[in-house]
Parts: structure tokens; C-alpha cells; sequence
């Protein structure tokens, strides 16, 4: 469990850098959560595999690591700018909406499995 906690942590501590105007601790934190979310997404294909998770868990990494690539990409030629790329902004607010909708996905789950037992 806490190896999916850490994206998510990555990505906020990103989004609070950039809110702060560090933008190159922002990229260097962004540049950590790409291989971190991969290793995640990895362990949820091997859990869908021996029947502990549910297949959509995998193509909710596949699609945070690929906005996570977006933002890496687009940011990159402009890291010492002051500024942040609207591209890599965008990917970024994405991917904190995808992570709040797989964490109220996990809550409606949790709910519903509680509730039955």
C-alpha cells in the first residue's frame, strides 16, 4: 500500500512546489514520481494477475504515468524559466484529478465491501 501512496505524494509535493515558485525542485520531484508511478503501476498489473485487484487499477497507472511523462517532457527544456509550460500544467492538473478519482473510487469500494461483510 505504501508503494502507491508514494506517487501520490510525489505529485502533491510538485504541485505545492510549483504553487511556492520552486519550479526546479518541481521537476527534479516530478522527474523521482516517473520511475516510483511505474514501479506502482507494475505491481498492480502483478496483483490484477493473481486476482487481487481489479483491471482497471493498472490503466489508472498506465494513464498517470503517461501524463507524468507529458509534464517531465514539456518541462524540461524550460527548467530554469520562471514560468511553467500551460502543456505541462495541464498534464500536471490532470494527474491530480486522476489521482483523486482512483482515491474515491477506492473509498466507494472500500464502502461497498464493508458494508456487505
Amino acid at each position: 500500500m505504501s508503494g502507491r501512496l508514494l506517487p501520490f505524494a510525489l505529485v502533491f509535493g510538485a504541485v505545492l512546489a510549483d504553487q511556492h515558485g520552486a519550479h526546479a525542485l518541481a521537476f527534479d520531484t516530478l522527474l523521482v514520481a516517473v520511475p516510483v508511478t511505474a514501479i506502482a503501476g507494475l505491481r498492480s498489473v502483478s496483483d490484477r494477475l493473481d486476482g487481487k485487484a481489479e483491471r482497471a487499477q493498472a490503466y489508472v497507472w498506465a494513464v498517470v504515468l503517461a501524463l507524468l511523462l507529458v509534464v517531465t517532457a514539456a518541462r524540461a527544456p524550460s527548467v530554469g524559466d520562471p514560468s511553467v509550460p500551460a502543456t505541462a500544467r495541464s498534464a500536471l492538473i490532470a494527474c491530480v484529478v486522476v489521482f483523486c478519482l482512483q482515491a474515491l473510487a477506492a473509498l466507494a469500494n472500500e464502502l461497498r465491501t464493508g458494508s456487505s461483510t
